[in-house]
């Protein structure tokens, strides 16, 4: 039996101006920073980030480095890195550029230990320079602050007027009456929080019931989502907001999931074909719901990104692969799905 009540991995990649940040909220935690085991793997890092992770594992001995010779290219590496080394029968995860509310780790061990659930989850705020959002609820909440699903400070005026007021609504219906905690023994019979984005920053899993991350380079924690969501009885906290997910806008500070690349938006089109396939797979129903959203998303990054003429073809056969197994699209995600078609012409 481990000595520590949950392990905590963080993978990071030249990570020094933001990591420290990241690691005092750790060490904060009201349920006492000595009941965690950090595992923090280091990708290769060519900046100062080696020194940061030496001076927390010199000061606490349940900090523990891994210290890659190789960068692995993405965060799944790392991850499963750690996952083969932690020793508590529970994981949370935290990138190294955001940072836990105080009581996060408390909220999420206190329900998980006691219920017996598979996984525990509560919500997150997205932090911007002078305001925040709160990560969106299918359940709703008292909480009077827009949630980031609808209100997006990236679309123009006119556009982000429509979103709020008509497109929002189309993707994700009618919120539920407010509830404080959701009870799901199966999502088959739950299919409304396949709405809620995966976040496994505001996650702590059952060590017994997690996989391994599939080697993507965006979309990998959508997938591992979907994975774990296959064992069922999972408790959704709903006003418990547990990560503060910052929205970081300089170029210097972008993380690989924010460079528009080709490698990056293939591998978006690949995750969310995967996505399909295990929904399918699970028998997990409405789950147009959540992968509408991300067919939309990626949309916009086609319209970003700058690729030849043969990246358009790769682009353009991958999205006919997502049409062809994507059986139940309705007519929203049909619209999203011929748009996205025409886009890579």
């Amino acid at each position: 039996m481990s000595e520590f009540k949950v392990s905590i991995i963080i993978p990071v990649f030249n990570g020094e101006k933001y990591l420290s940040d990241a690691l005092d909220s750790i060490v904060n935690q009201s349920i006492g920073v000595d009941n965690l085991e950090v595992i923090i793997v280091d990708d290769a890092s060519t900046d100062g980030t080696c020194e940061i992770i030496d001076r927390y594992c010199d000061k606490y001995a349940n900090f523990k480095a891994i210290k890659l010779e190789k960068n692995m290219g993405a965060a799944y590496g790392p991850r499963n890195v750690a996952l083969g080394e932690a020793t508590s029968d529970y994981i949370m995860f935290l990138d190294a550029d955001d940072s836990f509310t105080q009581d996060a780790c408390r909220v999420l061990y206190d329900e998980i230990s006691s219920s017996g659930a598979n996984i525990v989850f509560g919500r997150y705020f997205r932090v911007y320079d002078d305001f925040r959002l709160k990560s969106y609820s299918p359940y709703g909440d008292n909480l009077d602050i827009k949630n980031d699903m609808e209100f997006n400070p990236t679309f123009p005026g006119a556009v982000s007027f429509l979103w709020s007021k008509i497109f929002y609504k189309m993707f994700y219906g009618k919120q539920s009456e407010i509830r404080d905690r959701v009870f799901i023994s199966d999502v088959r019979q739950n299919p409304e929080i396949l709405k809620i984005l995966p976040s496994i920053w505001t996650r702590i899993f059952k060590k017994s019931i997690v996989d391994k991350f599939p080697e993507l380079i965006t979309g990998e924690d959508l997938n591992f989502v979907l994975d774990a969501y296959d064992s069922g009885e999972i408790v959704f906290l709903n006003n418990e907001f547990i990560t503060n997910y910052y929205m970081r806008f300089d170029t210097s500070d972008l993380s690989i999931t924010k460079n528009i690349n080709f490698n990056l938006v293939l591998d978006s089109l690949r995750a969310y074909k995967l996505a399909i396939i295990k929904c399918q797979k699970y028998g997990f129903k409405g789950y147009d719901k959540m992968v509408n959203p991300f067919l939309l998303n990626y949309l916009s990054l086609l319209k970003k990104g700058d690729f030849s003429k043969d990246e358009m073809k790769i682009l353009l056969s991958e999205i006919k692969e997502v049409d062809d197994i994507y059986k139940n699209k309705g007519l929203l995600g049909f619209l999203i799905v011929k748009l996205i078609k025409f886009s890579s012409r």
